[in-house]
């Protein structure tokens, strides 16, 4: 009797989430889901996995663990060859290969990378979707490569070891989770063609580019375009350290919209962005930060924490500010 009542609480308890989320109103009832991150960087061989994927990966993950507070057992990292030693990164401008760092956040100590391969992220969802609750959210990050395959031209996204992932089968691996709400950054190219297997109620999808597009890398600096200034306008600064205004509302919060926009009007290179959400104004509600009064903020009196980026002459540290503690969740859910 006691699990009938639980599992009927739960299911009134998401359809009440459902319709709030359909008419766009906040709930506070809802504001205390956790966070989790899947980061994938498949990088195909180390003759395709340029040095540049381990940049956007790992800007993006020490964003969520300094800026954010995120822990490090709610990321999940899947790049290239894992923790194998063996070279599998492809040095930009230059002739040789070298082993992708394992630390990321440059704290010093390997932070846990799986080899993504099929196997592995079908294994990483199917873990977080016992892991996960209908109060929690789900960020998905990917990176690399996509290759239209011919005669038919269905592109498929590159995985470690040359392996390869359809639109559908992505989809199908992510599916496994039903989180409160998923956001998913798609940074590969042609990555318009994945957003309709992925769309659904609850989510927002950011695709670097249209279907039939490349996605592009920076001209000036080892990262990919688009989604570097994305990564800089929720760190709220870029990788030297200097603050970026991605904060259009001034409230203090950079939402899902927010860093779109920001993206868009910095993206420099012949790619076209979209974002697709259901329902309709999901994006400028759902944010990294819960709303606190201190909000996202520069802490200049704060130690500077190392930062690094992966270029010709190896790592490299650059400084870069701290923000102010913050809990990881949906700004929508409120």
């Amino acid at each position: 009797m006691q699990s009938s009542c639980l599992s009927l609480y739960l299911c009134i308890v998401k359809e009440m989430r459902h319709l709030l989320l359909l008419l766009g109103l906040p709930s506070a009832l809802f504001a205390d889901g956790d966070i989790h991150a899947v980061i994938i960087s498949g990088g195909r061989s180390k003759m395709f996995n340029h040095e540049r994927y381990w940049n956007d990966c790992a800007f993006l993950y020490r964003t969520l663990r300094q800026a954010y507070r995120l822990p490090k057992d709610h990321i999940t990292l899947l790049m290239a060859d894992g923790n194998n030693p063996d070279s599998d990164m492809l040095c930009d401008g230059a002739t040789g290969f070298a082993s992708s760092p394992t630390d990321l956040d440059g704290d010093g100590l390997p932070d846990l990378t799986l080899a993504a391969t099929r196997a592995n992220l079908s294994e990483t969802f199917r873990r977080l979707s016992g892991r996960l609750t209908d109060s929690d959210h789900l960020f998905v990050f990917i990176t690399d490569h996509a290759e239209q395959s011919l005669p038919q031209g269905t592109p498929h996204l590159w995985l470690w070891g040359n392996e390869q992932l359809s639109p559908e089968e992505l989809a199908m691996i992510i599916g496994q989770c039903h989180p409160a709400t998923l956001c998913t950054l798609l940074g590969q190219c042609y990555a318009g063609a994945f957003v309709v297997p992925l769309q659904g109620e609850g989510c927002v999808i950011i695709a670097v580019c249209a279907a039939d597009q490349l996605s592009w890398a920076s001209k000036d600096r080892p990262y990919d375009e688009f989604v570097y200034h994305w990564t800089c306008a929720i760190a709220q600064h870029d990788e030297q350290g200097q603050w970026v205004g991605a904060d259009w509302d001034s409230d203090r919060l950079v939402s899902v919209q927010e860093t779109y926009d920001y993206a868009c009007q910095h993206d420099g290179r012949p790619e076209s962005p979209s974002l697709t959400q259901h329902p309709v104004g999901l994006a400028n509600r759902w944010t990294f930060a819960t709303g606190m009064e201190s909000g996202i903020k520069q802490d200049a009196n704060g130690k500077p924490r190392k930062s690094n980026v992966y270029d010709l002459q190896g790592r490299k540290n650059n400084n870069h500010f701290t923000t102010v503690p913050l809990k990881w969740t949906s700004r929508s859910l409120k």
